[in-house]
């Protein structure tokens, strides 16, 4: 009778124990999501202060960028070829960073993304590369984009 009341309490110990110990794993999966997204923001930031910091210090793509915002139609058809060169190079890195977003937990599209975003999208160059490139890229990028470009 001694060893089944033993075993009884080693069994409760042994199965509070594995209790506990999917607590604690549910608790470090939820750490770790935070964490990847936390990564995941500031790699979107890193990403777009690095695009403006080489449109600050290139004094001929800034230039050209200018122009472009301001009548991409008047530029030559080389000049639009390196307007669009840049702009896939920044629209691919930022489709990146929105699925990034979008796959992390609710709410951490932030609003200063979506902001840019709708500017963006009233702008001619911008506007011109996507009508002819908006197949390059994925069919949420592509959703997210328009629904901005209506608005």
């Amino acid at each position: 009778m001694n060893l089944d009341a033993l075993n009884r309490w080693l069994t409760l110990a042994a199965n509070v124990g594995v209790f506990l110990g999917l607590i604690l794993v549910a608790y470090e999966v939820s750490q770790t999501q935070k964490q990847l997204e936390n990564s995941a923001l500031s790699d979107h930031t890193d990403n777009f202060t690095q695009a403006m910091e080489v449109l600050a210090q290139d004094q001929g793509l800034a230039a050209l960028l200018f122009q472009a915002e301001t009548g991409f139609e008047q530029l030559e058809t080389f000049e639009q070829w390196r307007v669009f060169k840049y702009l896939h190079g920044f629209m691919t890195m930022s489709e990146q960073d929105f699925l990034v977003a979008r796959a992390l937990a609710e709410g951490t599209m932030g609003g200063g993304f979506v902001y840019d975003w709708k500017n963006f999208m009233k702008q001619q160059h911008f506007l011109a590369y996507w009508e002819i490139h908006e197949e390059r890229f994925g069919n949420e990028f592509r959703a997210f984009v328009n629904e901005l470009a209506t608005h």
